[in-house]
């Protein structure tokens, strides 16, 4: 097990991210145990706090890939008991790119409900020197906040193995405000094909965009309308404060 780097507040639900480790102690550090893919986890009981919020998107934290690329991890979202995920709601593909977080976005139309047990489970591919999972410095929140599977069936708690940190993962719920219809016509963007990228407008803000792995291309602050380039041909995901949208590059 390897410490090293400052994390930021121990929170169940920070605004809209909804998450377990502890953000102001000791650093983020990654775990690595036997077998060439992981799987992690962490589960929420919802509440009636909680009851009709829609999930935006779940996040990890990567810590070091030292060897040859890894292949592409995922994240899934599930319903499941206190030991174990039992139906995928959503799940979607990432790739590592370097040290930090890494999202994927589940589309803002899974609703939450009392009672439900709901599982953030990460699967990654690693090389035998690597420590793909992130940890904080602990101590777990047991039961929610590091359960942790060498096959993708058979869980456990890091306890187990003698480690007594919290995974660093995030679900993000989709804020209040984002609901369809409140914002106003000319406050939603809209994209344009551009020779070697494309045309925003009707947004002024940063924006991130994103091919269809789930890798970050680009970030930028613009005003107004703006073209964005140089671009590949593809496929591209656009995301400008809550709002999404998908551009086709030729």
């Amino acid at each position: 097990m390897l410490v090293n780097l400052m994390l930021l507040l121990l929170a169940q639900s920070n605004g809209d991210t909804l998450r377990w480790y502890d953000t102001t102690t000791a650093g983020y550090g990654g775990i690595s145990l036997a077998g060439d893919v992981l799987h992690w986890a962490i589960i929420f009981d919802i509440d009636s706090s909680l009851v009709g919020r829609t999930v935006h998107s779940g996040r990890v934290h990567l810590f070091e890939m030292f060897g040859p690329p890894p292949d592409s991890g995922t994240i899934r979202l599930c319903l499941g008991t206190p030991t174990q995920p039992t139906t995928v709601l959503d799940s979607g593909r990432f790739m590592y790119t370097d040290y930090g977080f890494h999202e994927v976005f589940f589309g803002d139309s899974i609703a939450l409900h009392a009672g439900d047990i709901v599982w953030l489970w990460v699967s990654q591919y690693y090389n035998p020197s690597d420590y793909p999972a992130t940890v904080d410095s602990g101590p777990a929140v047991r039961g929610y906040g590091d359960m942790v599977s060498l096959d993708g069936q058979n869980w456990d708690e890091l306890v187990d193995y003698g480690l007594d940190y919290n995974w660093v993962l995030e679900l993000i719920l989709t804020p209040l405000e984002a609901k369809e219809g409140s914002l106003k016509t000319e406050e939603r963007i809209a994209l344009t094909p551009a020779p070697g990228g494309f045309i925003i407008s009707g947004y002024s803000g940063p924006i991130r965009v994103y091919d269809p792995a789930g890798r970050l291309i680009l970030t930028r602050e613009i005003k107004g309308k703006t073209r964005i380039r140089p671009l590949s041909p593809g496929v591209y995901f656009v995301v400008a404060g809550r709002q999404r949208a998908m551009i086709a590059v030729r």
